[in-house]
């Protein structure tokens, strides 16, 4: 029996291979995405094939390559398979983010905005585009840096932080904070305060 703990992957390698003979053997093999053999191997294997002494030699060889070509076949199904299922989940999350009814921003840790969704663009008045790169204070009523300036100090440090602040129209938006999980960024959520006792 093969050794499989040679590498760390051999264990799936194994499983490949296995399938790929069980394929060839029952002559379904998937469809070929790879190249063919080249002229020179295939002149190669006609002569060992065309001398009797390495006949059986040339048609193992052939086998084998044969088999290497499904391994390959299956594994670009399944890349092709994995990439299309991130496509989706990618499509998915990002639509959650975009069409998401609160506003989310993604903010540097010195409290530029990176990112924001469409409700952060209502609530500011202002398009996604124009908002990003903007501090998030220059957004609020004056005085309100006091209340932010605290979530962008050593954010890695808490969990999560909470705060309400006032916009310069006098509305009041209660801000959700955490830190991404790579610390470089900060993740926020805004709602606007519906009345005083929203607020903190």
């Amino acid at each position: 029996m093969e050794d499989t703990h040679k590498y760390p992957n051999a264990a799936s390698h194994d499983r490949l291979r296995r399938s790929a003979k069980d394929l060839l053997d029952h002559g379904v093999p998937p469809p070929s995405r790879g190249g063919t053999l080249g002229v020179d191997a295939l002149k190669l294997l006609y002569e060992r094939a065309s001398n009797p002494e390495a006949a059986a030699d040339a048609v193992k060889l052939l086998h084998e390559l044969q088999t290497y070509q499904v391994e390959l076949d299956l594994l670009y199904e399944q890349i092709e398979a994995n990439e299309h299922e991130l496509r989706e989940e990618r499509g998915h999350y990002r639509s959650l983010y975009e069409q998401a009814p609160a506003a989310y921003l993604i903010l540097a840790n010195d409290g530029a905005i990176i990112e924001v969704n469409e409700a952060a663009g209502v609530l500011f008045g202002d398009s996604t585009t124009n908002l990003a790169g903007m501090a998030l204070s220059a957004l609020l009523a004056p005085g309100q840096e006091a209340v932010v300036n605290p979530l962008f100090r050593n954010p890695w440090e808490q969990s999560s932080a909470n705060a309400t602040v006032e916009l310069p129209d006098h509305r009041h938006v209660t801000i959700s904070a955490k830190p991404a999980a790579d610390g470089d960024s900060i993740l926020m959520i805004l709602t606007e305060a519906t009345n005083n006792s929203d607020r903190f």
